[in-house]
């Protein structure tokens, strides 16, 4: 039968999901993130000479190939973490603050104000990454003058810049699944569940969250 598919038998071994594992589980129990990538590229590349799927040449090369993928984010970041200290530097930021903190009632107020912010600058710059950089000094200064949590900020900073990352239509995301599919961008934004549920997660986090000092 011409119109049957050929389905691949591959292996399965539960040693080489390890590495999978220990980052995640240490993710969740709150590890430095430095220390989880190192440890996950240990476990992978031990694990993997091992089991003769690569010796240490091309573990090298490997490890080279995925800095060189990740070169043209490493030096927009670089460079928007420039240009944000010659903002605050020339009065920047502190302009911004003295704008947005007049208008910032409560914490709850100022949460919303950060994630509007991050989002913002991720429908502009059609990346999370570099959005979360941008706005992260801003989002410190108002953290301080409200007392709110550190990891709270984070959590709200990276919800939010999923969020719009995942929905906009210009965005690696949609663009790449839709060139997969032969589809429009506007087509799939129906189905994107994830990311609209986190958005609402995030805005009922800010807005039921029974707020702790910051320590």
């Amino acid at each position: 039968n011409s119109g049957a598919a050929v389905m691949e038998q591959l292996e399965f071994s539960l040693i080489k999901i390890i590495p999978y594992l220990v980052v995640i589980i240490s993710a969740l129990c709150g590890m430095n993130v430095v220390l989880i990538l190192v440890l996950g590229i240990i476990l992978a590349g031990g694990i993997g000479i091992y089991y003769g799927a690569f010796d240490i040449i091309s573990l090298c090369q490997s490890m080279a190939n995925g800095i060189s993928g990740m070169s043209e984010l490493i030096i927009v970041t670089l460079l928007m973490a420039g240009t944000i200290s010659l903002i605050k530097e020339n009065g920047g930021i502190e302009y911004i603050l003295h704008k947005g903190l007049k208008k910032f009632k409560n914490k709850r107020n100022a949460e919303l104000g950060i994630g509007a912010l991050v989002s913002l600058v991720d429908i502009c710059t059609a990346n999370n990454t570099i959005a979360i950089v941008t706005v992260g000094p801003i989002a410190k200064d108002i953290s301080d003058e409200f007392d709110l949590e550190p990891k709270r900020v984070a959590g709200i900073m990276d919800m939010f810049s999923c969020a719009f990352q995942g929905l906009i239509p210009y965005g690696a995301q949609l663009i790449s699944a839709a060139g997969l599919a032969a589809i429009s961008p506007f087509a799939i934004m129906k189905y994107l569940y994830y990311p609209y549920l986190m958005g609402i997660c995030a805005i009922i986090a800010i807005f039921w969250y029974h707020r702790k000092e910051a320590k």
